[in-house]
């Protein structure tokens, strides 16, 4: 999963990003997933539902339309300092959030943006070296009910988790009555990373 965005920074050595809304529905396993402990490959069988995997670490997410994907590929001076990458860039999801009248978006957990103590933004890093390739997705209005139909039980969860499933654990913009369009999610990240990611080191 884009992949190209990769391509495109070894190419030109400039910053790029990408934010949109999936168009078909999507399940997308970590680095060291396994389908056949992580997935219902069944109901994905028998859905029509491809899977595929990225190269950043964390768990298996599913995208798909009423989700804002952010993805990014930029040079910075640190090797290491992932959780430090991972703050500053989910501070920017909260800043332009906070621009369309979203209030008491959290860090949760180590990667993850909550509300209410309930999950609206999970996140991945993919390193070599001094280049950070991040990805993430934003529930803005999506179907809640698909992640339960679709993906077991992770085997790592934040303690903030809590031993819920799915439909209890995340939440999107929607539920928690932000009439938001997707459109209007992708505006606001567009605005805010044009004008952060120049200064990422």
């Amino acid at each position: 999963m884009n992949g190209d965005l990769l391509e495109a920074f070894q190419t030109s050595r400039h910053p790029v990003a990408r934010v949109y809304e999936p168009r078909d529905v999507v399940v997308v396993l970590g680095a060291a997933g396994k389908p056949e402990e992580d997935l219902h490959l069944d109901a994905l069988s028998a859905d029509g539902v491809p899977y595929l995997r990225r190269r950043g670490g964390g768990g298996t997410v599913l995208l798909g339309p009423g989700q804002v994907v952010l993805a990014l590929v930029t040079e910075v001076e640190h090797p290491f300092r992932n959780r430090e990458y991972f703050s500053e860039i989910n501070d920017w999801i909260v800043v332009a959030l906070s621009e369309l009248g979203v209030r008491g978006v959290q860090p949760a957990g180590i990667s993850d943006l909550a509300i209410g103590g309930r999950k609206i933004l999970g996140s991945s890093i993919y390193r070599t070296r001094l280049v950070l390739f991040y990805q993430a997705s934003i529930l803005v209005s999506n179907d809640v009910s698909l992640f339960s139909r679709y993906l077991a039980m992770p085997r790592r969860v934040p303690d903030y988790r809590a031993g819920r499933d799915h439909e209890s654990f995340c939440t999107t913009l929607a539920l928690e009555g932000y009439a938001l369009s997707v459109t209007e999610v992708i505006g606001a990240l567009d605005a805010v990373i044009a004008r952060k990611l120049p200064a990422l080191r």
